[in-house]
């Protein structure tokens, strides 16, 4: 199964979106000591994807336009010295399934 997959089926099985933490964590990777390798595939990942979209929820989900900023993104993880405050960031990054009109 590819990421996109992977990430698809983590969220039927939690049945809601998931972070980009807990995409690490389909990969067998901890949020806490992923790298920036690590984060650019799942980012890349939903960036490709016709699948996936990216976003972040106040009171409802915002989506992040594509192409994704990669390497914004990226920066405002890595921005952060404190594993748990790069974790926080990636915690507020939700991967949703795009969804089509006769769903």
């Amino acid at each position: 199964m590819d990421l996109a997959e992977l990430i698809v089926v983590e969220m039927r099985a939690v049945d809601d979106w998931v972070s980009v933490a807990a995409a690490l964590g389909v990969m067998g990777t901890s949020s806490f000591v992923a790298g920036r390798d690590a984060v650019r595939r799942v980012l890349e990942c939903v960036d490709t994807s016709d699948r996936l979209r990216l976003g972040r929820v106040s009171s409802r989900f915002e989506e992040i336009s594509k192409p994704l900023p990669i390497t914004a993104l990226l920066e405002s993880i890595f921005g952060e010295d404190d594993a748990g405050d790069r974790v926080a960031v990636m915690m507020g990054l939700f991967i949703d399934e795009v969804r089509s009109a006769d769903e």
